[in-house]
């Protein structure tokens, strides 16, 4: 693998963004760079606004052109705009399972919302906001947000649905506000990927954290690291269908870059992954951060041959998008018999009817 199988809008993107200040500024290089085809990749990996952020906090913000200029700067405060309800709405909750004696875990981009985070962070795009009960079991934390007006869209159904068969209890919607919750149970759906990080490890280690005298708590450097990772790379099936995402890649490399992540063990850790089969997903994923930001593979870490192939895989299939289709669909069909023999699949196939009937 060469940096030249790596589309140049893809690589061009990952270094102006570059949250571990390892790659080769793309603006000095003495060579035009194709801005719009930077701002619809931007804008399709969910990363305009931090790529927005990115640029003005280092000054090259005015080599980009005007139209481009201005349409990322408005994406920006949009997404601003929105990040602005999704902090009230967080605040809200919080405060309502304090007032029971609940403290909540955040999860995933919901971190993202609290003050101090750096600028690319602070502009995460993010649809629903993750949270645990660290002191409590989740169906408490469920009813007290329900006893304050929150509601799930699919009624009684949906809130059955997601307690027999999902690892998050059904998502809730605050009163008269967008955005919802969902509070997880566990943290993966895959059996592998929970025995691999399992909640109550993540909330024994958890960090206190105050905000405006709420009581909450943050995950520990390394179980944020994995939870991103395991997250991508199997809960959102994305190994199996061989691509790559830009927004949780930047936020696992900017995490790994801070100091607070320099004493993991990456290479014990990968051992106990192994254990339960979930390591070469995570192989693939620190080698995916050292193709794009320039990332070594952590000390005591070596990628096997399996693993650069899947590498591989995903910039091939990225590059010709047809291919990744008849890919993704034939991934699709090998899985549909286990699919079949699951118990909750008959569930959520009435759950997914439902949400159509009931969609205006």
């Amino acid at each position: 693998m060469t940096a030249a199988d790596i589309p140049q809008n893809w690589r061009d993107l990952a270094a102006l963004l570059d949250p571990a200040g390892l790659c080769p500024d793309p603006l000095e290089e003495g060579r035009p760079l194709d801005w719009h085809g930077l701002y619809a990749l931007a804008a399709a990996q969910l990363v305009a606004p931090a790529l927005h952020a990115a640029l003005e906090a280092t000054g090259r913000l005015r080599r980009a052109p005007p139209e481009v200029r201005a349409a990322l700067g408005e994406l920006r405060r949009l997404n601003e705009a929105r990040n602005r309800r999704q902090r009230a709405i967080l605040r809200d909750a919080v405060r309502l399972l304090n007032a029971q004696g609940l403290e909540p875990l955040l999860l995933k981009g919901a971190v993202a919302l609290l003050p101090g985070q750096p600028p690319v962070a602070r502009a995460r795009m993010m649809s629903d906001l993750d949270i645990a009960l660290r002191n409590a079991d989740p169906e408490r934390g469920e009813a007290a947000l329900y006893a304050a007006g929150y509601r799930c869209a699919g009624g009684a159904f949906e809130l059955s649905h997601y307690r027999r068969f999902h690892h998050h209890l059904a998502p809730l919607f605050p009163p008269g506000g967008a955005g919802y919750f969902e509070i997880h149970r566990r943290l993966f759906a895959d059996d592998a990927s929970a025995r691999a990080l399992p909640l109550a490890d993540v909330c024994a280690a958890a960090e206190p954290a105050q905000w405006e005298g709420l009581r909450l708590w943050i995950p520990s450097p390394e179980h944020r690291l994995l939870h991103n990772a395991l997250g991508h790379q199997i809960q959102d099936a994305i190994i199996r269908a061989d691509t790559c995402a830009l927004r949780p890649l930047i936020e696992f490399a900017q995490l790994r870059a801070s100091p607070a992540a320099a004493g993991i063990d990456w290479s014990d850790r990968l051992r106990r992954l192994d254990a339960v089969g979930v390591g070469d997903p995570l192989r693939v994923y620190l080698l995916l951060a050292e193709r794009l930001f320039g990332q070594t593979l952590p000390a005591g870490v070596t990628a096997r041959q399996a693993n650069r192939r899947a590498e591989r895989r995903v910039w091939i299939l990225i590059r010709r998008p047809r291919l990744f289709c008849a890919y993704a669909l034939a991934g699709y069909v090998m899985r549909l018999p286990r699919r079949l023999l699951t118990p909750g699949w008959r569930s959520a196939i009435e759950l997914r009817l439902r949400r159509r009937w009931m969609t205006p």
